[in-house]
Formats: structure tokens, sequence, C-alpha cells
């Protein structure tokens, strides 16, 4: 869970899960190049440079725009000195745009000059600066001719993605099998089962299966975490929502329903959820959990999509 305190409540960019999420992630870039960020600054900055970052959330003061943001503007726009250190700087640039913090360039030179430099950084970061960018232009913080897309925003590949969700889904025992069909009504748990199977054998993908058959007794188990095959159901939830681009936010309303028990999920089953659900997010512009929810809510409650290895 992320907290964002007054700064973030008085941004001029309205507050949403996808400027949390937006925020959260370029906030967890600058931290990953800290260090070489903090080695090309003076040592009296290195001490503003550590609090923006880890307990400002990436939000300047005007002192400490007065302090760094130059250096910061320089740093990042001298990718041959320090990738990590660039990276860093025009992650921490772009969080404080978006919540409208002190530092005032838009950061359209930088785009236009670097963003072929953006694209070679370690896939969390390079997605978390170009989902920047993406939500920076939406957002109307910043004017982009050429807005990243497709490979650019996934920090994981689909494809790749999809077999490892295929993996675990597959993985569900022949006993909890039964046990998620007995959420059907007695007379059809035979129909499930055999349908279950056919779908778990083929591609997984419930969608294809015409939806009731197996799909009632998966969706069921899905929205139940006490349920032991809750971690398989949502695996199989995820693969469909994934090929449809979750069209009926079946995906979206899960997250805000279950995002602190997929976090709580053994490390194999975590891993392959989150990262499935990050790529909803970086898919879609539009995917937004939480919807309807008041801005004090959304910023003491709702839960950002972490980085996971899957």
């Amino acid at each position: 869970m992320v907290y964002y305190g007054q700064d973030m409540r008085h941004a001029s960019v309205p507050i949403s899960f996808q400027t949390l999420q937006v925020v959260g992630d370029l906030q967890s870039a600058a931290a990953i190049g800290f260090t070489g960020l903090a080695e090309r600054l003076k040592p009296a900055q290195k001490q503003v440079l550590r609090r923006v970052i880890f307990d400002q959330k990436g939000v300047l003061s005007t002192a400490d725009a007065e302090a760094i943001h130059a250096d910061l503007l320089l740093i990042a726009a001298l990718p041959d000195k320090g990738p990590d250190a660039f990276l860093s700087a025009t992650a921490l640039l772009l969080a404080d745009r978006l919540q409208g913090g002190a530092g005032h360039d838009d950061l359209f030179w930088n785009w236009d000059a670097f963003r072929e430099h953006y694209r070679k950084g370690p896939s969390p970061v390079r997605a978390a600066v170009m989902n920047g960018y993406r939500w920076a232009h939406t957002t109307r913080r910043v004017n982009l001719e050429h807005l990243p897309d497709g490979r650019d925003l996934q920090t994981y590949d689909a494809d790749d993605l999809i077999r490892v969700l295929k993996v675990v889904a597959r993985a569900m025992p022949d006993s909890l099998r039964d046990l998620v069909c007995k959420a059907a009504p007695e007379d059809t748990r035979i129909v499930h089962r055999k349908a279950l199977d056919n779908c778990l054998n083929g591609s997984c993908i419930l969608s294809d299966y015409g939806g009731w058959f197996p799909g009632e007794v998966v969706e069921l188990v899905s929205l139940d975490p006490e349920h032991a095959a809750f971690a398989y159901c949502t695996a199989m939830i995820l693969l469909d929502a994934i090929v449809t681009r979750d069209a009926k936010g079946r995906m979206a309303f899960r997250w805000e329903e279950h995002a602190p028990r997929y976090l709580r999920m053994k490390s194999n089953l975590r891993n392959a959820i989150i990262a499935g659900v990050r790529h909803l997010y970086e898919s879609s512009v539009d995917w937004a959990p939480y919807s309807g929810w008041a801005p004090d809510r959304l910023v003491e409650k709702a839960v950002v999509v972490p980085f996971a290895k899957p």
C-alpha cells in the first residue's frame, strides 16, 4: 500500500488509481537508482535527495527544488554519464511533475531527445518511466508528439505471462478441481468438472469455452479468498482478462476487493498473479480499479500493483 500526504491531495493532476500507480512506480524506479544518483550530487544534496525519494514520495518542495532541481535536470540529460543515475533522475522529475511539486520543467525536450535511452533501461524502470510519460501526457502535464506504446510500457512480455499463468492454473490438483465444482448445484457438477478439465487441458482461457461451464464455478471460487483453490481460479480469471483486456472489469473488481490477499500468497503464486495484474494496468490506460472512490479514500486505502518477477 502506498500512502500520499498533503502534497498529493493538492496536486493539479486529479487523484486516481492510475496516478497513484504511476507515481508509486516512479518512486520505486528513483529508489532503484538512488546510489548512482547520489554519487553525482554534493554531500549536502544527498540528504535532500534521500528525503525527497523515500519520505516525500518524489515531491520537491520549493527549498528542495532550489537545492537539487537544476542538478537533477542536468543528470537527466546525460545518459552516457551513468544510466542508473540518468533514469533515476528522470523518474524523480516525472514523479514531482505529476504531483504538482516545485519542479517546473515539463520534460518535453527530455522525451524528444532520450526516449531511445529510456528503452534500454531495466524492464521495471523502463516501464515506470514510459508509463510516467504516458500519464503525464494524458493528464496534460507534458505534451508529447509521439506517445510510448506497446512493449515500451510493459514490464513483462504477454506471452511469457500467459505461459506462467497456465502453469499455475494447470497445477490445480484433482481434489481441488472436485472442490471447485461443488460450488455449483449438484446436478451440474459433473458437467462443470468435465468442462474444467477440458479448459485446463486446452487453452485455459475461459471465454474459449462458452463462459457458463466451467466459468460459473471458477468465478465463484475466485471471489472466495478462503477457498483452497482461490489462487488457481484467480489465475484462470486473470488469463481471460489478459486476452480480453479485462473487458468486463473482472480483475479490476477483484484487485479492488482482494489485493491484500494476493500479496499474501505463496511467492510463486503471488508473483505470477501480481505480474499479470500489472500487465493489465500497463496494457490499458483505462484499466481502473477503485472507480468511484473518493480521493481521500483512494489515497489512504488503494493498493498499487508492486513489481514482481513471474
